[in-house]
Order: C-alpha cells, then sequence, then structure tokens
C-alpha cells in the first residue's frame, strides 16, 4: 500500500513550542529507529474528525509542555495519516524509547474499533518506516515500552498479531477466558554472574531459545553461566531498544519479565 501523509502545514499545525524562532525538537537519523510503538487517544472516545483531531491533540500536548504533537504520525478512522513530528524528529510517546521508537496514534479511544482503513493506514506507515531505515523494526504496543493501558486490548492484539494490513480486530469473547500464566519470580542478579551454576541459568536459556535468541549456544544452556549466556542475554535486550548497561547481558528484572511474558 503506497501512502500520503498530511502535513503539519496542510492540517494547521502551530510553530514548535509555539515560537516562530523554534527549531523543534532534536533531529534523529533513521539509522537510530529500531522499534515501531502504536497508541491510542485513551480512556475516552474520540468524536473529532479530520484536521480536528490534530489540532485536539496539539493543543493537549502544549498543555504538556512539549514541543507540539509527541507522536511521529497519526491516523484517523478513514485511512488518513497525519504528520506528527514524522520521519526525523524525536518523539514523545515513550519515555525510554523516544529515540529508538517510532510513534504512531490510531485516534480511536475506550471502547471504539479501529476500522480496516486506519489498520491498512498503520501498517502502510510499518512497512515505509522498515523500508525508510532498512531493517525490521520490532512492533511495539505502547505497553510494550511503558507501564500503561495503551493501546488499549484490541490494537495490542493486533500489534501482537503481527499488524496484519487491514484485519479485522477479533470481538473479545463473551466467556472468561483462562488467566494467564504469570512469569516466575527473578531469582536475584547474582544467580546470572560468572562462576554461577543453578537451575535459574538452564531456565534463562531455555527461555532465550525459545524466543529466538539461541544462537550463541553451541552445546544448548545448561546450568553454568557462559559467555554464550550473555551473549544472548544481550541479543534479547538490544532487540528491545536498549543500550549501554541496559544492554549488558546480564538479565535483571525487566530482561527476566520479557523473557517470560
Amino acid at each position: 500500500m503506497s501512502i500520503s501523509i498530511i502535513s503539519r502545514a496542510e492540517w494547521g499545525a502551530k510553530p514548535w513550542d509555539n515560537n516562530p524562532k523554534s527549531s523543534g525538537p532534536a533531529s534523529v537519523p533513521l539509522a537510530e529507529r529500531t522499534e515501531f510503538f502504536v497508541h491510542w487517544d485513551g480512556p475516552h472516545p474520540i468524536t473529532r474528525t479530520g484536521y480536528a483531531i490534530m489540532r485536539a491533540i496539539e493543543a493537549e500536548h502544549f498543555g504538556n509542555g512539549w514541543s507540539g504533537v509527541g507522536y511521529n504520525f497519526v491516523v484517523d478512522q478513514a485511512g488518513n495519516i497525519y504528520e506528527g513530528r514524522g520521519w526525523s524528529r524525536q518523539g514523545a510517546h515513550c519515555p525510554g524509547h523516544n529515540i529508538s521508537g517510532i510513534g504512531v496514534q490510531v485516534a480511536i479511544g475506550k471502547g471504539q474499533q479501529p476500522s480496516a482503513a486506519a489498520l491498512a493506514a498503520c501498517r502502510a506507515l510499518y512497512d515505509e518506516a522498515c523500508r525508510k531505515t532498512g531493517r525490521t523494526l520490532a512492533k511495539r504496543g505502547h505497553k510494550d515500552g511503558y507501564a500503561t493501558e495503551c493501546p488499549g486490548p484490541e490494537l495490542y492484539e493486533w500489534v501482537h498479531d503481527g499488524m496484519p494490513a487491514g484485519a479485522p480486530v477479533p470481538s473479545k469473547p463473551t466467556t472468561p477466558s483462562k488467566p494467564k500464566p504469570t512469569a516466575p519470580a527473578f531469582p536475584g542478579r547474582d544467580k546470572f554472574r560468572p562462576g554461577a551454576n543453578n537451575k535459574y541459568v538452564t531456565q534463562l536459556g531455555n527461555r532465550l531459545v525459545k524466543k529466538g535468541y539461541g544462537k550463541h549456544y553451541s552445546v544448548g544452556p545448561g546450568p553454568k553461566w557462559s559467555e554464550a549466556d550473555r551473549r544472548n542475554v544481550e541479543a534479547f535486550q538490544r532487540a528491545q531498544g536498549w543500550t549501554g548497561v541496559d544492554a549488558d547481558g546480564y538479565p535483571g528484572p525487566e530482561t527476566w519479565r520479557r523473557l517470560f511474558a
């Protein structure tokens, strides 16, 4: 699907920071983008249409003290795509992921179903983002990077189903579903250090293999902590968009939680 983006000038965006002399949010090279985040508007349904959607978001985000619309793009129910911060500016949509992540709001709120046109447009944006960056970006819902209900159950399920273009979002079952198993408790950082030999290292390794991050094992996971374990954990952490000490290959509580999610 080819995409057409309604520019900031076309929908009537105000100057960045409400200041004609402001240069706006910092620039981000496409090489820094590794993730694609999907959002919704929140607990209240959206009743506005067209350019009014963007102007309302802009007013809210100015009220937050931000430079302007925090999302890189916004998609409405008609399948229109609006420029927020665009491809080249740092977002303000998910703390810790505003450089690595391209943030896209699907303009719905609680109780609203995303239309096929909105989903197709969001998927087309994702495909274009992958083309521009030259890599397959990780598909994320906002709650994958921050403790929140966003992007709501329907969009979150769609994202983790692979973001099929224009696919209808399945209705929620009327009968109670079985509770999902919770992750085992994190046993502590000391269990994953050089010289460690315990069942948790094996448990970690088996989960890494199941998630597709076991390429550095030559004989498979075992109870003795090894450099292969560390390198596999590092690969998983980097896939979350983490860098520096957050991707040192030694699991902490959040790495453990995501591995077992």
